[in-house]
């Protein structure tokens, strides 16, 4: 087992990864660790190790990670007093799909950076070499999870549905500017299943906890994804080549109370 791979709580880690006016910016040194690692960039070597395409790959996280912050802000503001109810739900509406958008445009280009980190002529799948990584450093399934994306294909499935309008996105106000949400398929049967923190009795959506845990879930993924590619390629994991992401405490500042109230 290594030692780099301490079990740490929620909170101990989100209080690593983010500060009142910023948080780390992971994908500069996954992308280096990538490029630098030795491998050959052929097609017989990976197929999906082009470092354009890795660093468009991070790039695009880095750029989009920000934007989901900035969106997360616009969904937790109060409304004024004057905001009228109809107002709300349009622009909360298009706000929330939005949201899912950013993330899962987030999502797949950490599955592009995940596949670059995978010598596909030592094995068949991200499945099988995150499954020889587990056992190799004794990670638990929990978070070789967050390595894997578990969430890719349904992420994937509800992204596509919306975009052909498959499914539709409906937000309620649940008063003093808190929203909740949910996606329907065409018969009206709920599409998002979410943990019951998450969610209200009647099936509603969080709005609030359910995106600071998906935008804390890419930082989750890329955090462990970091590590075990610094691991594989430098034999240690160090805090060297990561920086603060400065954006400020008014995109922070909503994400920082979401965590007080949900970890």
């Amino acid at each position: 087992m290594n030692l780099n791979f301490n079990e740490v709580t929620l909170s101990e880690l989100f209080n690593d990864l983010f500060t009142p006016v910023g948080y780390k910016d992971l994908a500069p040194k996954y992308c280096s660790l990538l490029l630098h690692s030795g491998t050959d960039f052929s097609q017989e070597a990976g197929g999906n190790c082009d470092p354009n395409l890795i660093d468009s790959a991070a790039d695009e996280v880095a750029k989009l990670i920000r934007q989901a912050f900035g969106i997360f802000r616009l969904i937790t503001a109060r409304p004024a007093e004057k905001y009228q109810r109809l107002d709300l739900i349009t622009t909360q509406t298009a706000l929330h799909e939005y949201m899912l958008k950013t993330l899962y445009h987030v999502n797949r280009n950490c599955r592009a950076l995940l596949e670059a980190q995978v010598d596909y002529a030592k094995y068949d799948s991200i499945e099988s070499y995150l499954r020889v990584l587990k056992r190799k450093h004794g990670i638990s399934d929990k978070r070789m999870l967050l390595a894997l994306q578990q969430w890719h294909e349904p992420d994937e499935a509800i992204f596509y549905k919306l975009v052909e309008r498959e499914a539709k996105l409906k937000v309620f106000d649940m008063g003093s500017g808190e929203v909740c949400f949910q996606i329907y398929n065409e018969q009206g049967k709920e599409i998002l299943q979410v943990l019951d923190e998450m969610s209200t009795n009647n099936g509603l959506v969080i709005s609030k906890r359910y995106f600071f845990f998906r935008i804390f879930q890419v930082f989750q993924h890329l955090h462990l994804c970091t590590q075990l590619c610094e691991l594989e390629r430098t034999g240690a994991i160090t805090p060297d080549g990561i920086e603060i992401k400065e954006v400020g405490t008014e995109l922070m500042d909503a994400f920082n109370q979401a965590a007080k109230e949900c970890l």
